[in-house]
């Protein structure tokens, strides 16, 4: 009998004790102050846990990944985005930068454009920018150098300098009128333009481009001759 009294004044205990620490948790729970999360992106984990501590919240690292832009060290994202609003006591989540993934990157230096982008692409790098110069010994559209160099630890990113060949020479386009076949096509040799005659005798009537017209080295000229001289020989 006295056992069962005993089990009964315990069990009524248990539940009474039971029902105090539910009501108190809830109590607890309920009673809190909600604080608005702040941005902890690109703090450093001392800097972050300041920023949480300073408002009863817990800071908790995910894990790492590499970043282009974010220092190693300092955070990339947060599980809750700032400016929400939560209870006290709650953790925030973060995942930390471990900079950017260097690497090696090979030689492009005389291959072309197209060669390179497609070796870049294989290592996971980009081309952020392609420059284009003249230049009178490396062929257009073949690779001069690049930034960071082969021997040189490189990003996610990489600078080309691609070639556009030499400059072109320009010319002022003579007039051909009044030549005949022989004399235009001197002339057009001697300020390296190309001519196309249509006809075969006389001189020379009309010309186009006109004349005074600035033209690429190896520029055409049309001209058209006529039977009849349009100027008498001297």
């Amino acid at each position: 009998m006295r056992t069962l009294v005993r089990l009964t004044v315990f069990l009524i205990l248990f539940i009474a004790i039971s029902v105090l620490a539910g009501y108190v948790t809830f109590a607890l729970l309920t009673t809190s102050k909600s604080v608005e999360v702040p941005d902890l992106k690109l703090k450093n984990l001392v800097e972050a846990n300041e920023a949480l501590s300073g408002i009863r919240l817990y800071l908790r690292v995910e894990g790492e990944d590499y970043d282009p832009i974010v220092p190693a060290g300092h955070i990339v994202k947060q599980n809750i985005p700032s400016g929400n609003k939560i209870k006290e006591g709650r953790t925030v989540s973060v995942l930390m930068s471990k900079g950017p993934r260097y690497q090696f990157m090979g030689d492009l230096r005389g291959i072309e454009l197209q060669q390179a982008e497609e070796t870049v692409a294989l290592s996971k790098v980009k081309i952020s920018k392609v420059i284009e110069v003249h230049s009178d010994t490396i062929g257009q559209g073949m690779v001069i150098s690049q930034r960071p160099g082969p021997d040189e630890r490189s990003g996610n990113d990489i600078t080309l300098i691609v070639s556009k060949g030499p400059v072109a020479a320009t010319y002022y386009c003579p007039d051909f009128t009044g030549k005949d076949k022989a004399q235009a096509e001197q002339l057009a040799a001697s300020v390296g333009l190309k001519i196309d005659i249509t006809g075969t005798a006389g001189h020379i009537t009309s010309q186009s481009p006109e004349s005074g017209t600035i033209l690429a080295q190896g520029g055409l000229v049309h001209v058209m001759m006529s039977a009849t001289k349009e100027k008498e020989e001297q």
